[in-house]
């Protein structure tokens, strides 16, 4: 589910995280954020005051989706057949987790901040993600998104990426969840494949930052 907020403020509670990150695809979505009016932003992750207030006082409206937490839950996966193995892992039905979570009520988006999203989802439903993303996202709209190149490590816990006015990012602790595929170069090309241009920003904390445009 998504939540809505225009000139609206709300409230939640993260811990200190990791040292802020530079990140050169906010610098860009950031002067865009800063130069355009009236745009409709999506952001992923968890109820953010800070980043809803920031947004807001730009002038833009702001969508919050936070599907990570909600795709671990049991409900999700698909019941065993009777010629499944007993080993077999049960299947992620991704149909109805993107017809339930990513329904967005007719709306469209010239932001999606999808940041390091993809990595904590499970692998099934990824490229289901990014092709929902590509439909709701306006011509010559923009998605920001990240991607972990390790499976672990202490810049792989899961954050909330706070907005502000600096060219560095405060990532904030947001809960327990494992990253659960690393994506190669060539696999994002794959997931941004329909978009009018891919731009690559490789980190040196192992991430992969990308701006696809529409």
């Amino acid at each position: 589910m998504f939540d809505v907020f225009k000139k609206k403020r709300g409230s939640t509670t993260h811990s200190a995280g990791r040292p802020p990150r530079h990140s050169r695809g906010w610098i860009e979505i950031r002067n865009h954020l800063q130069k355009a009016q009236s745009l409709r932003v999506l952001d992923f992750g968890s109820t953010s005051p800070a980043n809803i207030n920031y947004l807001t006082s730009l002038g833009h409206s702001v969508y919050m989706a936070n599907i990570v937490q909600d795709a671990t839950r049991p409900e999700w996966l698909k019941p065993a057949q009777p010629v499944d193995s007993k080993d077999a892992a049960p299947e992620f039905d991704v149909d109805r987790f993107i017809a339930a979570n990513l329904d967005f009520s007719g709306r469209d988006f010239d932001i999606i901040l999808l940041w390091d999203t993809a990595n904590f989802l499970p692998p099934e439903m990824v490229p289901a993600l990014f092709e929902r993303l590509r439909k709701v996202l306006r011509p010559e709209g923009m998605l920001l998104a990240f991607f972990h190149g390790r499976l672990i490590g202490p810049e792989t816990a899961f954050a909330r990426f706070q907005l502000g006015d600096s060219d560095d990012l405060q990532a904030l602790d947001s809960g327990s969840f494992p990253v659960r595929q690393v994506y190669q170069m060539r696999q994002v090309e794959n997931f941004l494949e329909g978009y009018s241009s891919i731009r690559f920003f490789l980190c040196k904390d192992n991430v992969r930052e990308v701006i696809a445009v529409r």
